[in-house]
């Protein structure tokens, strides 16, 4: 199971978005990026595909999650660890998650039927 907080799960989530409306040269320019790791050049390719509603929203979850995950790991370079500050972002990072699994379902859904 993906978890988005890191970010080689949000990267491989985000890989898996090349088969929701991008073109070849995308596809190609996606793959690239997922074995240089480079997660912002796979979020600009993808901002500028045409993804799907379900694709496009997972898009902007992972972003979200890019921003707590670093958020994250700011926190955890800090001596003495702020662990009620930490604490302050589990909410966010359980909303997202919830948030992407449930669109993965429905995403799912929304292959199945076509």
């Amino acid at each position: 199971m993906l978890d988005i907080r890191y970010r080689i799960d949000r990267m491989r989530a985000l890989h898996a978005l090349a088969e929701h409306g991008l073109t070849e040269a995308q596809a190609r320019q996606l793959n690239e990026l997922h074995q240089a790791r480079d997660e912002d050049g796979m979020l600009t390719v993808l901002e500028g595909a045409t993804l799907s509603s379900p694709a496009q929203q997972k898009l902007e979850i992972l972003r979200q999650a890019k921003l707590l995950g670093e958020r994250l790991t700011q926190l955890s370079r800090v001596i003495p660890l702020p662990h009620e500050k930490i604490q302050e972002l589990y909410p966010q990072i359980r909303q997202i998650k919830l948030a992407y699994e449930r669109l993965s379902t429905e995403a799912d859904r929304y292959v199945t039927r076509v």
